[in-house]
């Protein structure tokens, strides 16, 4: 089972990463993702909007170029695993595997106007009251909704809901 898992990781991130760099296609429609949850590990694709990232547009033209994105990538990691996490009642789980795709907008090919995360959560205890957490929001009202899908095959169960700045967090099953 273990093999298995780690061979579905690499295929995901594999795959995730072969699409980005070759065909430039977005992963993920922006300000949406997915919670797959496949035993104790929970995989995500998420779409985040570039200015959720403050201090990244070093000559401040408001686009951000793929020289800048690579100069902050640290940073960027760090904020995603800051404030894109899992939660209980006891514990944050932070994100595992981390894949950063910069999302190229259609009308400007030298400007990054979205970031689709990709990777794996960890759960101890299974997916009861966990909740999902964004805390990274872009600043015009376009950029502060996210849309989630989260699915649990294995029990047949399906969940939509969203986040905003005044409601981050939403119990991922009901």
């Amino acid at each position: 089972m273990r093999l298995l898992n780690q061979v579905l990781v690499t295929s995901l991130f594999c795959v995730t990463f072969l699409f980005a760099n070759i065909a430039h296609a977005h992963l993920m429609v922006a300000q949406h993702g997915t919670l797959n949850f496949v035993d104790n590990h929970v995989f995500i694709v998420l779409s985040l909007p570039m200015s959720a990232f403050p201090n990244i547009d070093d000559d401040q033209n408001a686009k951000v170029s793929i020289t800048e994105f690579n100069a902050h990538k640290k940073q960027i990691t760090r904020a995603v695993k800051q404030h894109v996490y899992l939660s209980d009642q006891q514990y944050k789980f932070t994100i595992e595997g981390l894949l950063l795709n910069p999302e190229l907008a259609h009308d400007e090919t030298s400007a990054i106007e979205q970031i689709t995360i990709t990777g794996r959560y960890t759960l101890p205890n299974g997916q009861a009251n966990t909740k999902f957490n964004v805390k990274l929001f872009g600043h015009n009202q376009q950029h502060t909704l996210y849309q989630i899908t989260a699915t649990d095959k294995k029990q047949k169960l399906t969940h939509q809901f969203a986040l905003s700045p005044r409601s981050p967090f939403n119990l991922v099953f009901e």
